[in-house]
């Protein structure tokens, strides 16, 4: 019994995934992000299905919830044009999902230019969750939804329901315009207290980095300008720098610069490879569902991205497993609604209510979300076309789930699997080119920063090399060159903060023979 309960514990990880926060710890976190959405797609579904136009209402759900979940982290300042911009976004892909909706192989084709598209341009403008799916998943629905001579009415919807989006993601600026700065200046000092009680690993440094860096982007971007934020930020990377660990002055025995010739390199921006393994990905599995006449490849196509989303390889293995537990259970809870077959009402409250359940969730329990988000659509779609047999939807979507996780996991797995590695060379050349510079400027100089930013980006790098199942030849020696690299550009950076100038001159010393030249 007892290894009946081992295994159990084991198991349960790989399919239901990490323990949920307390339901307290997610609604004081995601609260604001998840009503706003269910208000957003509750409005234009209600007015829609009022007028008698199920299909506006179920298109104009789509596009109001959904428009709904981007940028609540941003400034409003930069919010406000984030916000813009990926309700216009939403907007073109029910236009192209409708569009297309009755072509088969060029819908599949063109959600997958969809999510490549989108994928870039969340990681070009730092737009942040929910990243890709949102748009694929609206371009499909509304694929099912409208015919030819309903695309124009079903556009209108979208765009008004984006509109009022628009408002309500802007509206808490009137009461507090300084909120995301607070919050994420509040992230940064937690990162950097945990770093201060000596939670900085190897790998930490860059991580807190990041945290650091976007507090101090945030102020600077605020729409309101406050001194004591401006000051509590610049302490924080004061703290941040001080906690930053040391390295031995005398030196351990160097470790070797790798041959630059053993791997092929890449110079471009990691993100260019994850696009193009989205947008592949997501064809193949609609061109995959179409080929053997499966009757909504969509489903598939945003099952692949879903999984695609995840930020490396083993990430990607375990979003797959999650997928179809979740998948599963979802099905269950649309099979049920579908047999008592509420009143029109109930069902719109159910949709916002697990609408709410997957914004709480999504960033910390991925089961539970995919488990709200599968009724979610199934329910929209049926709402939006009640001629469509619910028991259809439910094998449609169990069928072409397992076809899109399928072609996404081995897509995430085989599919530019050296991505990381391949440009860890160029990240590391390019940090002890910063280090070696730094070393040789004064403190507090603009060659510090330099430094600091290339430190986060191979860390960026270097865990995505790390993560690799297939790594390409040579890429231990540049990992072990990286940890160098990064353990001798912080230290410096750290004896510098704290004042401690023998120290940092024996450290740029060390940068000196064992990374120059």
């Amino acid at each position: 019994m007892a290894g009946t309960r081992s295994s159990v514990r084991r198991v349960a990880p790989h399919l239901l995934g990490p323990r949920l926060p307390p339901l307290a710890t997610l609604w004081s976190l995601h609260r604001v992000r998840a009503l706003s959405a269910a208000f957003c797609l509750v409005v234009p579904l209600t007015l829609g299905l009022a007028l008698g136009s199920p299909g506006a209402a179920s298109v104009g759900a789509l596009a109001g919830g959904f428009s709904a979940v981007y940028g609540h982290s941003l400034p409003y300042r930069r919010r406000a044009w984030i916000s813009a911009g990926t309700a216009v976004v939403i907007v073109c892909c029910i236009a192209l999902g409708g569009l297309t909706g009755n072509r088969p192989v060029l819908l599949v084709l063109v959600l997958g230019g969809i999510a490549a598209a989108a994928a870039a341009g969340t990681a070009i403008w730092r737009i942040g969750p929910p990243g890709a799916l949102p748009p694929v998943l609206v371009a499909g629905s509304a694929s099912a939804l409208a015919s030819a001579p309903d695309v124009a009415q079903h556009v209108a919807a979208a765009a008004a329901a984006a509109a009022l989006s628009w408002v309500v993601v802007m509206l808490p600026w009137w009461w507090d315009p300084a909120g995301p700065e607070r919050r994420a200046v509040q992230a940064a000092s937690a990162e950097v207290t945990a770093a201060e009680g000596g939670a900085l690993g190897p790998t930490r440094p860059g991580a807190v980095a990041r945290a650091v860096r976007a507090a101090v982007a945030a102020v600077a971007m605020g729409s309101r300008r406050r001194p004591s934020l401006v000051t509590e930020v610049q302490e924080i990377e004061d703290r941040f720098a001080r906690a930053l660990p040391p390295v031995d002055p005398t030196g351990a025995s160097a470790v070797p610069a790798p041959d630059p010739s053993v791997i092929r390199q890449r110079r471009t921006p990691l993100w260019t490879s994850t696009a193009a393994r989205i947008g592949i990905g997501v064809s193949v599995a609609g061109l995959v569902a179409v080929a053997v006449d499966l009757p909504s490849p969509y489903w598939a196509a945003s099952s692949a991205v879903a999984v695609l989303l995840g930020v490396d390889a083993r990430h990607t293995r375990a979003r797959a497993f999650h997928r179809v537990t979740g998948t599963l259970l979802g099905t269950l809870v649309a099979g049920a609604a579908f047999a008592l077959q509420p009143p029109t009402a109930v069902t719109v409250l159910l949709v916002a209510v697990l609408l709410v359940a997957v914004e709480l969730t999504i960033a910390h329990q991925y089961v539970i979300s995919v488990a709200c988000l599968t009724p979610l659509v199934l329910l929209l779609v049926h709402l939006g076309a009640p001629d469509r047999p619910g028991t259809a939807l439910i094998v449609a979507r169990i069928e072409e789930n397992l076809v899109g996780m399928a072609v996404a996991l081995l897509a995430g797995l085989f599919l530019f699997a050296r991505a990381g590695s391949r440009r860890l060379p160029a990240a590391v050349t390019a940090t002890t080119a910063c280090a070696v510079a730094a070393a040789h400027a004064p403190a507090g100089s603009p060659a510090d920063r330099r430094l600091e930013d290339a430190l986060v980006t191979l860390n960026e790098v270097a865990t995505a090399a790390r993560a690799e199942l297939f790594s390409a030849p040579g890429a231990d020696a540049w990992g072990r060159r990286s940890r160098q690299v990064g353990d001798l550009s912080w230290a410096l950076l750290g004896a510098r903060a704290r004042g401690d100038a023998a120290l940092a001159a024996a450290v740029s010393a060390r940068i000196d023979a064992e990374l120059a030249g």
